[in-house]
């Protein structure tokens, strides 16, 4: 069967003097363009995530176009000026993705541009060579991943990465080897199911989808190969940013021996994940799908905290996988590091918050409440909870009720608080006790690897035993409206047992 490239690979094509982009927000229910015009168009596209990954360095690149066709006239020093404001422009919207870095291809062109007085149309011509380039180069990269995952190979991958993973099903089915993938559903956008099972689906690809709660649970019952990420950004040392959740996925993968690959870019001037600067949207993203507020009605001032990325360090990183060949961090540091330093991690300012996870008993919130002041923590920290949305749903209203001061995360948040050393405690409400450890909901694997990973301690407590009844059973559905594209599988979810292993004083090890 022939695979068909993914639209998400070119998500921007230039046409007569302007471009389009694909609006990823409307996918997978409508697959529609956005004429662009002018850079103004171009940067809210990017500012409200019509378009991300490689979208929006295309985007970019076809404004700075733009902004060439508009310059004529101009000297060469003038159009320089506009071009470097652009990449502040950008910068501004997104500023964990380095365009000023990408606008450096410019100043370099201004450099080497003929004699002419016709700066712009050189400039422009550039762009687009540059383009085709790019391109080419991560068509290169899926053949090198490909050649990397062993045969069979069950993939687990985050977020979305603009086409490439079609790419290398593409690579992988010329050599004769199977692919199977297991796609994080990534809150709060659902890129994982709407985006990548999306695209795979459409190709031919057998995907499942899980929330992102449950990557602890398919990793612990060994059916995942492997792990490749995409990267916003690489550092010199070897780190890499990327989409909000990444970082536990290296973490949790690391604790089950399974490889841990990532896209990347050169790094630029960035000397490790510590210094990129990590962009905090607004949380009520968080609350909101297809301008349809998913809150809960009686939650008119709900809190939430939503950091669009995370930085996974290179310890954590078996190989990064580059437009020119495979490196080990080692090797990647040997090529781009200058400074030799070692790789820093940033942490937070002291672990301000306790971690909820579970379903507290109704006497539980007075002792929660109690441990805040004990702690002397600020707030806990909530994960949603899906695919049911207990944390949202349940828990919050008692919370709110008791006037226990939380804030909303979603579940692929946890880790990066745990990295950051914001969290003080982990209080997990376990639904039973079986004889190798107790049982929690989908997650609860998930939030105690995280907490001893990062030496945080955990109680344990009895979890409610009566069901609430919640708009969704599995991640088909996100607030009872259907989300999983048609062709992609549902994996199926367990309980989750902790292994009393898990709460030695040494944390099992």
């Amino acid at each position: 069967m022939h695979m068909n490239q993914s639209p998400l690979f070119e998500p921007a094509l230039w046409e007569d003097g302007r471009f389009k982009i694909l609006d990823e927000t409307l996918l997978p229910w409508k697959t529609e363009y956005i004429e662009i015009r002018d850079v103004a168009q171009a940067l809210e596209a990017v500012r409200s995530m019509k378009t991300r990954a490689f979208g929006q360095v295309l985007t970019f690149l076809y404004a700075a176009a733009l902004a060439a066709r508009s310059a004529k006239g101009k000297n060469s020093a003038e159009l320089k000026a506009d071009l470097v404001q652009l990449a502040e422009r950008f910068a501004e919207a997104r500023p964990t993705f380095d365009f000023k870095g990408l606008a450096g291809y410019f100043l370099s062109w201004f450099n080497e541009s003929p004699a002419t007085d016709d700066a712009a149309g050189w400039i422009e011509k550039k762009i687009h060579e540059l383009v085709a380039t790019i391109f080419k180069a991560r068509e290169h990269r899926a053949k090198l991943t490909a050649e990397l995952l062993p045969d069979p190979c069950r993939l687990l991958t985050h977020c979305n990465v603009s086409g490439e993973l079609v790419a290398m099903a593409r690579h992988f089915q010329a050599m004769g080897k199977k692919l199977s993938v297991i796609a994080t559903e990534t809150r709060p956008y659902l890129q994982g199911s709407r985006l990548t099972a999306w695209e795979l689906a459409q190709a031919g690809v057998k995907v499942d989808v899980i929330p992102d709660c449950a990557i602890a649970q398919v990793m612990a019952r060994g059916e995942v190969d492997a792990v490749v990420v995409g990267a916003d950004r690489s550092a010199r040392n070897g780190d890499i940013i990327n989409k909000v959740g990444t970082h536990p996925i290296a973490v949790i993968a690391g604790q089950y021996a399974i490889p841990f690959y990532a896209l990347v870019q050169d790094p630029g001037a960035l000397e490790s994940g510590a210094a990129a600067s990590i962009e905090e949207r607004p949380s009520a993203e968080l609350f909101h799908l297809q301008a349809r507020s998913v809150a809960p009605e009686w939650a008119a001032a709900i809190s939430g905290r939503y950091p669009a990325f995370d930085v996974t360090p290179a310890a954590l990183i078996s190989r990064l996988i580059a437009f020119d060949q495979v490196y080990t961090p080692e090797a990647f540091r040997g090529k781009f590091q200058r400074n030799g330093a070692a790789p820093q991690e940033k942490k937070g300012a002291g672990g301000n918050s306790l971690l909820v996870y579970g379903v507290p008993k109704r006497a539980s919130y007075a002792h929660l409440a109690h441990a805040l002041k004990a702690e002397q923590s600020q707030n806990i920290l909530l994960p949603e909870m899906r695919p049911h949305l207990r944390g949202l749903h349940v828990v919050a209203r008692e919370m709110s009720a008791q006037s226990v001061p939380f804030q909303i995360i979603s579940d692929n948040m946890m880790g990066t608080f745990f990295a950051q050393g914001q969290i003080r405690r982990l209080y997990l409400f376990y639904a039973e006790l079986d004889a190798k450890g107790p049982a929690g909901i989908c997650g609860s694997l998930l939030a105690v690897l995280l907490a001893r990973a990062h030496g945080v301690p955990v109680e344990l407590l009895a979890a409610e035993t009566s069901e609430t009844a919640t708009a969704d059973q599995d991640v088909s559905t996100f607030m009872g409206e259907k989300v999983s594209p048609d062709g992609a599988g549902l994996y199926p979810l367990e309980r989750e047992i902790l292994p009393w292993s898990l709460f030695k004083q040494d944390g099992g090890k």
